[in-house]
């Protein structure tokens, strides 16, 4: 990301897929919606896009991540307003274990074109701004990525992304770490462990392709 980039931008981001190593949630058999729960095909659903919002600033994240009050309970772990606010809007918190999500109403994805097509020239790939929008059409979060035309398609497929937004999704490395470094064992952990806190929001969003 460049740093023009990086000053347009509220959060750190990533697509990827929900059977991607550093995630893990698996093929999804249910969905919550108002009218009941809906069983979904496990064929159209193994690959299903997801985003990832992981918040830059909030309470406990410092230069070196999210860090826990020491011996804190769940009940002890101050309430995050970002998160709280969102819940507020319809989001849902995400439990360690899921295997089915509940669609958002009202909240939207949207993709957008990058601005600086310059990039593509010089480093041979495009991004794209992602926003993700309240049911009042407000921006809550928006992020920058590298454009996947695999995922794209998949969002486009399907008219809806899995968007989960917190605190510690696995996106932020542990200080002085490299990428490489980085695995996707230790990025689903971090996942994990932002569940277990309750550190962690999202669902089924409907996608709006801008390209």
């Amino acid at each position: 990301m460049s740093r023009h980039q990086f000053e347009q931008v509220d959060d750190l981001g990533e697509i990827l897929f929900c059977d991607d190593p550093a995630l893990r949630l698996g093929v999804l058999t249910g969905l919550e919606t108002a009218e009941g729960t809906v069983t979904l095909d496990p064929a159209r659903t193994h690959r299903m896009p997801a985003a990832l919002f992981e918040f830059r600033h909030a309470l406990g994240v410092g230069y070196f991540g999210y860090i826990a009050p020491e011996g804190a309970s769940l009940d002890d772990i101050p309430e995050e307003p970002q998160i709280e606010g969102a819940i507020l809007f319809g989001m849902r918190r995400i439990p360690p274990e899921v295997s089915d999500l509940c669609s958002i109403p009202g909240w939207e994805l949207h993709e957008i074109p990058d601005e600086e097509p310059k990039l593509e020239r010089c480093y041979g790939y495009t991004y794209s701004r992602l926003e993700l929008r309240t049911p009042d059409g407000e921006i809550y979060s928006r992020t920058w990525v590298p454009h996947d035309p695999e995922w794209a398609a998949a969002a486009l497929r399907h008219g809806y992304v899995v968007c989960l937004c917190g605190v510690e999704l696995g996106i932020r490395a542990p200080y002085a770490m490299t990428d490489a470094q980085h695995t996707p064992r230790m990025r689903h952990e971090a996942f994990h462990r932002g569940c277990e806190l309750g550190l962690t929001i999202g669902g089924l969003v409907a996608y709006v392709d801008h390209r």
